[in-house]
């Protein structure tokens, strides 16, 4: 079972060293130029471990990312025995565990996720993976890592911006599991972080090979990922995901299932984030993105819909419920009228308007 390890300056302490000196083969280090001269570079040299650079983001996610670190780890002899230590954002971290997870049939890998959506989502549940011309995370494992360590000394030195967009993540875990998680999420990071990690992780086991409840996870993610597929990833997954949650939403109000004044309410949280569709994004593009989502059964779309905040309709254990193109159709116009972009606007709302830094 992976063990988890929350605290603030675990890397700059030496606990890292601690962790890794039940390994005796080799270590590699595997993490984004940037993060590589931050702090790759040091870490590999206090544990006597090779580096691997990856690209930036889903840049790292593709066919030729993984064939080029699989060749490097071969180059270096690394053998059963090796543990691999992902050091990053989500992107990162789903490479890291999909490399792991085949390499010689499984090695042993470390998480140190450096972003807060990386420490509340990516880095839990085992689920890794790389993109495809075809969608999103379309290509991957269920391999769980050794152990993931959350310091939450990086968040004083993490953007705004990506403070916010793990912040969206959370959101949605709160609208499909915990309602007092929701109202937490009004206050500061401390507040919050830690329940959020643990509500992921009692969903996780409860379901670890999402054949249920574990499908709650991917609520305002058929819209989201498709809205990230339609930009081809240059919408960030956070922004896409909250856009995907008020999609959903609606979608749940629309069908008879969530109550207005519950709609009313999730509508207000996120518009104070003033995020807005790409303009791409039309609902001919949307359904063409959807084809593929995971959930889909017999080409018809799957959604998981709410009924209260911290509520999800059971569908009977499916945790998702099969909707008509009229009931896509409605949600759309919803959207665009109410998050449509106008001419001159930049592509990205939260980098317009910025973003609170007491997140």
């Amino acid at each position: 079972m992976t063990k988890l390890y929350l605290g603030e300056d675990l890397l700059a302490s030496g606990f890292i060293e601690g962790l890794c000196q039940k390994f005796t083969g080799k270590k590699v280090v595997i993490a984004e130029t940037l993060l590589q001269k931050l702090y790759g570079m040091d870490l590999a040299r206090r544990i006597k471990a090779e580096r691997v650079t990856l690209p930036q983001g889903e840049a790292a996610k593709t066919f030729a990312s993984l064939q080029g670190v699989l060749n490097t780890l071969f180059s270096l002899g690394c053998d059963r025995d090796t543990l691999l230590i992902a050091l990053g954002g989500g992107a990162t971290l789903d490479l890291v565990g999909f490399v792991a997870s085949i390499y010689l049939r499984g090695v042993a890998t470390i998480f140190l996720p450096t972003t807060l959506l990386a420490m509340v989502d990516a880095s839990i549940g085992g689920k890794n993976g790389i993109d495809t011309a075809f969608g999103k995370n379309l290509v991957g494992t269920l391999y769980s890592p050794e152990a993931i360590v959350v310091d939450k000394a990086f968040l004083k030195t993490l953007p705004c911006k990506e403070k916010l967009m793990g912040l969206m993540e959370v959101l949605k875990l709160a609208l499909v599991w915990d309602r007092d998680l929701w109202e937490l999420c009004k206050g500061e990071t401390h507040l919050w972080i830690e329940r959020a990690i643990q509500g992921k992780i009692e969903i996780v086991e409860k379901d670890p090979t999402e054949k249920g409840l574990r499908r709650i996870l991917n609520f305002g993610h058929t819209v989201g990922h498709a809205l990230e597929k339609i930009t081809d990833y240059r919408l960030a997954h956070g922004e896409a995901v909250a856009l995907g949650c008020l999609a959903e939403s609606y979608l749940s109000f629309y069908l008879g299932i969530l109550p207005a004044p519950v709609l009313n309410e999730i509508v207000q949280r996120y518009t104070a984030y003033d995020f807005k569709l790409p303009r791409e994004a039309t609902l001919k593009a949307l359904k063409e993105a959807m084809r593929y989502d995971k959930k889909q059964t017999l080409g018809k779309t799957r959604v998981v819909v709410i009924e209260d905040i911290g509520k999800v309709l059971s569908c009977e254990g499916n945790f998702c419920l099969e909707i008509e193109d009229e009931v896509l159709e409605a949600m759309w116009q919803w959207m665009e009228e109410n998050y449509g972009r106008h001419e001159g606007e930049p592509f990205s709302g939260a980098a317009r308007r910025g973003v609170d830094t007491s997140l």
